[in-house]
């Protein structure tokens, strides 16, 4: 399997993953801001989730980020085996993703992506936007083990 396929693939399974309607997203968002700050009212929900643009250009760019380190670490059969499009397999890739993220390299770096990425937004719509793609993330890796029992 050449690189560029390989490249293809998990890119397309990492951001089907991470990227949603803008409903879906709205709601999520929704959902997260009311649970994390009760005392506000819905009113201030929707103000708050207006301020928080969709980041697909951050999830475009950890995906590459991704994928470059897997390619750099893992050998090739491997990788070409993930590739294969049996649902175990991706579910495994996502994990893997989940993992990738989770890294204390990770976490500086969602940090200062989301610093740069809304500079004109408050410390507290961008600690929320942080908190947001945390959470998402864990939701992300626990559907994944709940889809592969056999991860569990």
């Amino acid at each position: 399997m050449k690189e560029a396929k390989i490249r293809t693939y998990i890119h397309k399974i990492i951001m089907n993953k991470c990227l949603g309607d803008e409903d879906a997203r709205q709601d999520a968002l929704g959902e997260f801001i009311a649970l994390t700050m009760p005392n506000i009212d819905e009113g201030t929900v929707k103000n708050i989730k207006s301020m928080i643009p969709p980041i697909a250009d951050l999830y475009e760019k950890w995906a590459t980020m991704f994928i470059d380190r897997l390619l750099e670490t893992v050998p090739r059969n491997q990788i070409e085996e993930l590739c294969s499009g049996t649902a175990e397999n991706d579910s495994a890739l996502v994990l893997i993703y989940i993992m990738f993220m989770e890294s204390e390299r990770m976490e500086k770096q969602v940090e200062e992506d989301i610093s740069s990425f809304a500079p004109t937004q408050n410390d507290e719509a961008g600690n929320l936007a942080s908190s947001f793609i945390r959470s998402k993330l864990s939701l992300i890796a626990e559907e994944q083990k709940n889809t592969d029992t056999r991860i569990q």
